[in-house]
This record gives C-alpha cells, sequence and structure tokens, in this order.
C-alpha cells in the first residue's frame, strides 16, 4: 500500500485549500459516532441483554429458533384482525420519529387540532339544532339504523331449521339453481353448475343490437356511368345530375346572399365623401357666395326685420268648439273601428277555430313521418366508428361527346383506388379520415453581398428569381 506524503509548504489560504491538504478523518468519525448515538441511544446506558448475547451451543449444533407466534395456527381470522389493532400500520410509520433526539423545548405547548374544541359559533348551532328538534331525529335515526344493521346481520347469520327440500331427486338443472339462459344443449353440465354465482343469480343479458348491420359486398354505380349506355339510363343520370348541381346553385347563391350580398360595394371616391360627411358634422361650413339669396329692395322709407316678431292671436270661441268637436268625432270614429273589429272577429271565430284544427294535424302528420323517418334512419344507419363522417358521394357523369362503344377509348374520370377507399367508408367498413395535406415552406433566397462576388454571380441570381417568378 503506498503512502501519500504530505506536501510540506503548500498554500493554505482558502477552504479548499484546507479540506486537501489537511487530514480530518478523525473529526468525522468522531461525528459520526455522535450522530449514531443520537440516534439509537448510548451504549452506556442499555442494559448488558441487548449488547450481548450468550452462547450455549457449539459450532456444530443448529441453534432452534423458538416460535414467536405458536398459536397463530389455532387463531380465526377475527382473531388475527383483533391482534393486529394495536400495531401501528405500515402507512403510519413513516411519521413516527425514529431519532432518539430528545426535544430541545421540553416545556412546548400542545395544540390541539382544529374541530376539536367547540366555538362560540358552533354552540350557538347547537343550542338551535337542540331547540329545533334536529339532534334528536338524528339520534331517532342512528338508532333505526342500528336497529336494521343488526336485524340485517342476524337475517344473514340464520340458516334454515325445516329440511323438507330433496336436491338429490330432482335431476333437472332448475332444481339445481342454474336459470333457463344456461340452460343449453352445447355447454355441459359441469360448466351450466360452475358459471351459476352464490347467489344464484346471473348478470343482465346485455340487450342486443337495434339492427344488423347488412353492407353490401360492392357499391354498385348507375347504369348510366357505362361507356355504351342506354338511352334512359344516361338522360337518368343525367337528370340526377342536373338536381345536384341546382341544389349546389341554390347552396352557393343562398351562402353569398348572407355573407357578401348583405354589404353594397362602394366606390373609393364615394367612400371618401362619405368619410368627409361623417367627420365633418357640426363643424362650420366654409362659406359658398354663390349660394347666397339675393337681398330684396327695400322701400325708401320701410323698415323691414329679418326676423318678423310674432303675433300671439287668440282662438274665439267659434275655433276652439270646432277643434273640441273635431277631436270627438276622431275619438268616436277609432271606437267605431274597435267595435266593428271586435263583432268580425266574433264571426271569424269558427274560421280560426278550423284553420288551427287543420295546423294541428298537418303538425302531427309531420311529427309522425319525421318519427319513422328517425327511425328508419336508425335502423339503417352504420356503426359510428369516428367522429367524422364519410364523403358523399357526387353523381358521375359522362359528356355524350366522350361516349364510345370502346373501352380502350373511353376517357378516365376518377381513381380507381381512391373510389373504393371512399367506397368502403360510405359502408362502414372502414372509419371516415380527413385528407392532411403537408403545405410546402416558400422559402426566400436572398444574395449575400460581398468582395468576392463577381458580375457573372449577380446576372446569374438575376436570372434564376425572374426564372421563379
Amino acid at each position: 500500500m503506498t503512502v501519500i506524503k504530505k506536501k510540506k509548504r503548500v498554500s493554505k489560504k482558502n477552504k479548499a485549500a484546507w479540506r486537501k491538504h489537511c487530514d480530518i478523518n478523525d473529526v468525522e468519525e468522531f461525528l459520526e459516532d455522535q450522530r449514531l448515538e443520537e440516534r439509537l441511544g448510548k451504549f452506556d446506558t442499555k442494559p448488558d441483554e441487548e449488547l450481548f448475547v450468550l452462547d450455549t451451543h457449539g459450532n456444530d449444533v443448529p441453534e432452534e429458533k423458538p416460535d414467536i407466534k405458536p398459536d397463530i395456527k389455532h387463531q380465526t381470522a377475527k382473531q388475527r384482525k383483533r391482534a393486529l389493532l394495536p400495531v401501528t400500520p405500515k402507512c403510519f410509520e413513516v411519521l413516527l420519529p425514529t431519532s432518539k433526539v430528545q426535544d430541545p423545548n421540553a416545556k412546548r405547548n400542545h395544540v390541539k387540532p382544529v374541530g376539536s374544541k367547540p366555538s362560540d359559533l358552533s354552540k350557538l348551532t347547537q343550542q338551535r339544532q337542540l331547540v329545533k328538534g334536529v339532534l334528536a331525529k338524528k339520534l331517532e335515526t342512528r338508532k333505526a339504523n342500528k336497529r336494521l344493521a343488526a336485524e340485517k346481520r342476524k337475517k344473514s347469520k340464520s340458516f334454515r331449521k325445516t329440511y323438507d327440500k330433496n336436491i338429490w331427486g330432482d335431476e333437472s338443472l332448475e332444481a339445481k339453481g342454474v336459470p333457463e339462459t344456461l340452460i343449453d344443449d352445447f355447454i355441459s353440465t359441469e360448466a351450466q353448475i360452475h358459471n351459476v354465482p352464490t347467489t344464484k343469480r346471473l348478470r343482465a343479458k346485455p340487450p342486443p343490437p337495434k339492427t344488423v348491420l347488412k353492407r353490401k359486398a360492392v357499391d354498385i354505380p348507375h347504369p348510366g356511368v357505362s361507356y355504351n349506355p342506354s338511352f334512359q339510363e344516361h338522360q337518368e343520370l343525367l337528370q340526377e345530375v342536373v338536381q345536384h348541381e341546382q341544389k349546389m346553385m341554390k347552396r352557393e347563391a343562398h351562402l353569398y346572399r348572407v355573407t357578401t350580398g348583405l354589404f353594397s360595394k362602394v366606390t373609393p371616391k364615394e367612400k371618401e365623401n362619405q368619410w368627409r360627411e361623417e367627420m365633418s358634422v357640426g363643424l362650420p361650413q366654409p362659406h359658398d357666395p354663390t349660394n347666397d339669396p339675393e337681398p330684396e329692395e327695400a322701400g325708401d322709407n320701410e323698415y323691414k326685420a329679418i326676423n318678423p316678431p310674432v303675433k300671439n292671436k287668440k282662438k274665439d270661441h267659434k275655433a276652439r268648439r270646432k277643434q273640441k268637436e273635431r277631436i270627438l268625432e276622431k275619438e268616436r270614429l277609432k271606437r267605431e273601428k274597435i267595435d266593428k273589429k271586435k263583432i268580425t272577429d266574433i264571426y271569424k271565430l269558427r274560421k280560426i277555430q278550423a284553420s288551427l284544427k287543420d295546423k294541428e294535424s298537418r303538425d302531427a302528420e309531420e311529427r309522425t313521418k319525421r318519427i319513422t323517418k328517425r327511425k328508419e334512419l336508425e335502423e339503417t344507419a352504420l356503426p359510428a366508428l369516428n367522429a367524422r363522417k364519410p364523403p358523399v358521394k357526387e353523381p358521375e357523369f359522362i359528356d355524350p361527346k366522350q361516349l364510345t362503344g370502346d373501352l380502350r377509348k373511353i376517357p378516365m374520370t376518377s381513381n380507381l383506388l381512391k373510389d373504393r377507399f371512399e367506397s368502403f367508408q360510405r359502408r362502414g367498413a372502414l372509419a371516415a379520415t380527413k385528407i392532411m395535406m403537408k403545405k410546402k415552406r416558400k422559402l426566400k433566397s436572398y444574395f449575400k453581398s460581398g468582395h468576392k462576388v463577381t458580375d457573372q454571380d449577380i446576372d446569374r441570381y438575376v436570372k434564376r428569381s425572374a426564372g421563379k417568378k
């Protein structure tokens, strides 16, 4: 073993140098011993029985270990559980202190947990509950629950006293407790009896599916799509395509009407004029001499005011009477009109009642139609494999000019693989998916100027950028 000699004349100006060149093993051992004594206790205070063991057997004779729990085999499960009650559970052993170090503060005040000491508010609420009879009612319910639990426990422990049933006499499976759902030819008797639980009851049979889905093996296209169709089949397909296009045009017109069509188009000049008018409201307008009214020529000795004085001309008795008569006549005509409308409404009651009955009958018919349609859709609906809906198939159509009697000359209008894939989705064999297209990033190129760049490099870069545009 090589012994490392201590260097002479080393610098000890900082802590790292002191730790490196000073031997402090004896101090660390002393501190470790002191911590161990604090944890386990001092050896001076422990008795000899804990520290030493008297060996009465030799090395050749094996030591007989005493049975720690000799009568545990003869105990019942209840006795074993009761014996484990005073033992601290494993989950709480972490909370217990492992150190033997005494508490430095011997006179520590004991703090009671929250809720153990009744507060003034809790005392008041308890008094109110006592006056109202809430506590008495709780006591009664607790006693009733205890009584019911005891009766239930007693009933479960009770056994039958009359043995008048012969279980060996009847060989049927119903007598052995096997329910009707398990009695079948291809299931053996041992398996039927094994599958019956102790309560003699089985789990409820799940309801059958609403409909047995019957998918078509192949989604047959319309006969008018053929490369050599008959005239009638081609015309039927043409009508379907026309109806589909009309529906799409109507939908596009509706979307335009409720979005873009709501806003009127304004030219930039009109927009600027409108903005100027709105922002100049309340401001003094500039004087326009062309719009000034021509002044009237007044006489030599005549004075005419711009705003002539208003005369307070009083109404006479005749004018007031006429005004009052007009108001009364207007009110009388109004009342006559209301009375006439009441009479006409009375005569219209039968008509209104008939129209209401018609409306109710129409609503009932529409409701029944909706319910039957919903039921039919539920019966024939495909299984919901995911949240997405399968793509709707658009009608295929070939222009009459492109129709040929030869299969080799017909143009390709669709992709066969895509059609088969979408057909699987529409028939519920595959879950509907969404096309995910990866966008190509547009990278901008820059020309890095430098002292090594020549005119040929600049021309090449300009030509390349012009070609990309």
